[in-house]
């Protein structure tokens, strides 16, 4: 009876994972710079997207937020690099949905202003990028957050910001995300662009 329980409760969140997620792409879909004539990515190569995809618990440890949204990038693509000008010019920025597993309290955060001080290899799939940055919470821009980006198997990242800067308002975990090919939604691969007939009113 318990691993039914936690398989129903697996799928019923990763179902609203999707419904969250999709509302988010097609509102943002003719909005922001992800989309173009030439996919999502357009024609800049610079930089790396990806998506926010991620439940994160509450104080109990008991999964209560679903976040979804997008993120943007030059770390990526910099990572291989030592020198100073990658720390000049690090980019992270993203902006995300937050609501309840239950539908309720939906809003939204921001995370820009993003200083890099390091990066690492812990090993051959895995780089970090630690800094600083700042974040929308309820009473306004909290600045010069510690923060830690993990890039992981090319994949998959996770933003760790941290806890007391912020209330532990992500809970006890890091807030999860994924890594956009560069031949998503691209028209010349044979991927339609989103429709505005398909957006949500």
């Amino acid at each position: 009876m318990r691993t039914t329980a936690f398989g129903i409760t697996a799928a019923l969140l990763i179902t609203g994972i999707v419904l969250v997620a999709s509302s988010h792409r097609n509102t943002l879909a003719f909005s922001s710079p992800y989309y173009s004539s030439q996919g999502i990515f357009g024609s800049n190569k610079q930089y790396v997207f990806g998506s926010i995809d991620s439940i994160q618990n509450d104080k109990s440890g008991k999964p209560a937020w679903i976040l979804s949204g997008f993120w943007k990038t030059n770390l990526i693509n910099q990572s291989q690099t030592n020198s100073e000008n990658a720390s000049a010019g690090a980019i992270f920025n993203t902006s995300f949905r937050m609501i309840m597993t239950n539908g309720s309290g939906m809003h939204t955060h921001t995370i820009t202003n993003f200083v890099l001080k390091n990066k690492s290899m812990p090993n051959k799939t895995t780089t970090v990028f630690n800094g600083t940055a700042s974040a929308s919470m309820r009473e306004g821009i909290v600045t010069n957050i510690p923060i830690s980006i993990k890039v992981m198997n090319n994949s998959v990242i996770s933003i760790w910001l941290d806890p007391a800067k912020v209330k532990n308002h992500y809970g006890d975990t890091p807030i999860f995300g994924v890594i956009f090919k560069h031949d998503i939604g691209a028209i010349n691969k044979g991927m339609p662009m989103v429709n505005k007939t398909h957006m949500s009113t």
